[in-house]
């Protein structure tokens, strides 16, 4: 996972204290157990990577909806001079 620190549960339990002040500076862990991804650190306050990502592809599906391929690209000066008298 991107972005993300793997780390196993042992030392997670050994290092809570300075997970807690790394991720309040924004980083997220990955916390397994015997291998495997139980559990994750996120900051609380932050959007995950995953919801950023799905929140730029919106953005970019309704750009293109706004200006669809083939036809003269709106620019917000021509849509602000528009509406002016």
């Amino acid at each position: 996972m991107s972005g993300t620190t793997v780390i196993a549960a042992s030392e997670a339990k050994a290092k809570f204290s300075e997970l807690l002040e790394r991720t309040r500076g924004g980083e997220g862990f990955a916390i397994t157990l015997h291998g495997e991804e139980v559990a994750k650190l996120l900051p609380a306050n932050r959007s995950s990577l995953g919801e950023i990502q799905t929140a730029i592809a919106e953005m970019k599906s309704r750009r293109t909806v706004l200006n669809p391929p083939g036809k003269p690209r709106l620019h917000i000066k021509d849509l602000i001079t528009k509406g002016r008298p």
